[in-house]
């Protein structure tokens, strides 16, 4: 609810992130309700939390910049605001906290939740596609690769360098290098992979994995499999033995990168509201660069023409080839996580049907619901 107090526990899949993103002292809020009160997560080293509080500025600051050679008369950041990146962070801390934590070790519990903060920082409000056509200059300075990605592991790697988070210094422990330099890697690992172009090979790899998980779940809930509910649920992370502590970091890392590209893309298993108000924010960033395609005379990328694309229809092809199987994937890693998203991503593909129907029936186009974060939420448009 507006204005309540937020701790650890309250943040879940039914937190309002327009809320909990609509001031900067909100925003803090929640981030130190993550990473500086008492149950919070603690990131490897104990930075002291005047300097979490600095990194937490500055990442926010990077997602308010414009980059050079883009027309923001015409991209107004409607979707990848701060209020996302808030969103995602809160998304892949109720992944966790449903059972995905089990996976992992604390503090890779907690660089994964900072990581998801910093996921987007340096996306532009146009995608890979548009910058790699527009040869714009990061396309010449990155490669056609993760381009956007790679450069927001960049930044949040600098800015922990600049706080003087999670760095190796010579009178640690081997232990505490080793946790230190793993942290890092699952930064930029995770990071990386939620470049939508590599969902498939993720989800091949994830697949793979969902045998090996369920088995070593059985074994450290003392039962042989049979019966056993498949899939992490709340209650396994109280168990007696630490199955992150048997998982090959390689294996580790590919999960906390899978929970972070779920939270990346959990908006269609939210409750219908947000479901809607999120569809309506990414359809309209996606027409914003349609329209400065056309201006340039570039392809138009896809669902990006204004005069073609019908949203329900986009918001049920995008449901069918990528979401359903993501959330059924989910559901066998972490359990009551995976089919909450996934009930709920049902009941938002029924709504987007019926619309599709009344759209078809009466001729008239869907409505866009465009309800934009705030200001201080990190949207770039009108008042």
């Amino acid at each position: 609810k507006s204005g309540d107090a937020v701790t650890f526990k309250s943040l879940g899949f039914e937190s309002d992130s327009f809320e909990l993103s609509s001031t900067t002292d909100r925003q803090l809020e929640v981030f130190e309700a993550l990473f500086i009160g008492k149950d919070g997560y603690r990131i490897p080293g104990d930075p002291n939390p005047d300097r979490l509080r600095a990194f937490f500025r500055d990442l926010r600051e990077s997602y308010f910049l414009k980059a050079e050679g883009i027309d923001y008369a015409l991209i107004k950041r409607q979707y990848h605001t701060f209020t996302h990146a808030m969103d995602v962070m809160i998304a892949t801390h109720a992944l966790l906290r449903s059972g995905g934590g089990v996976y992992l070790s604390p503090s890779e519990q907690a660089v994964v939740v900072l990581a998801a903060l910093g996921h987007d920082s340096m996306h532009t409000g146009v995608n890979n596609t548009f910058i790699i056509n527009s040869k714009h200059p990061y396309f010449k300075e990155t490669g056609a690769h993760s381009l956007q990605e790679k450069r927001s592991v960049r930044k949040v790697i600098a800015l922990l360098d600049k706080h003087e988070i999670l760095i190796v210094s010579e009178g640690m422990s081997k232990a505490l290098q080793d946790e230190i330099i793993g942290a890092r890697y699952l930064i930029e690992q995770s990071i990386l992979w939620t470049d939508i172009s590599r969902h498939k090979e993720q989800m091949k790899l994830v697949a793979a994995l969902v045998p090996q998980l369920n088995d070593s779940l059985a074994k450290a809930r003392g039962s042989d499999g049979e019966g056993s509910t498949k899939g992490a649920t709340e209650s396994d992370l109280n168990l007696p033995i630490h199955l992150h502590s048997n998982l090959p970091q390689e294996t580790r890392v590919l999960l906390a990168s899978f929970f972070l590209h779920v939270a990346d893309i959990s908006n269609p298993g939210r409750d219908w509201d947000t479901c809607e108000r999120w569809a309506g924010l990414v359809m309209n960033e996606f027409f914003s660069q349609g329209d400065l395609e056309k201006k340039l005379g570039l392809p138009v990328s896809m669902n990006c023409d204004r005069e073609k694309v019908l949203v329900p229809f986009a918001q049920i092809g995008f449901g069918k080839f990528v979401i359903r199987d993501l959330y059924a994937l989910l559901t066998q890693t972490v359990h009551s996580g995976g089919n909450y998203l996934l009930d709920n991503f049902e009941i938002n593909q029924g709504k987007w049907r019926e619309i599709e129907e009344e759209v078809k029936a009466s001729g008239k186009p869907y409505n866009i619901r465009f309800v934009p974060p705030s200001k201080d939420g990190g949207w770039l448009g009108g008042n």
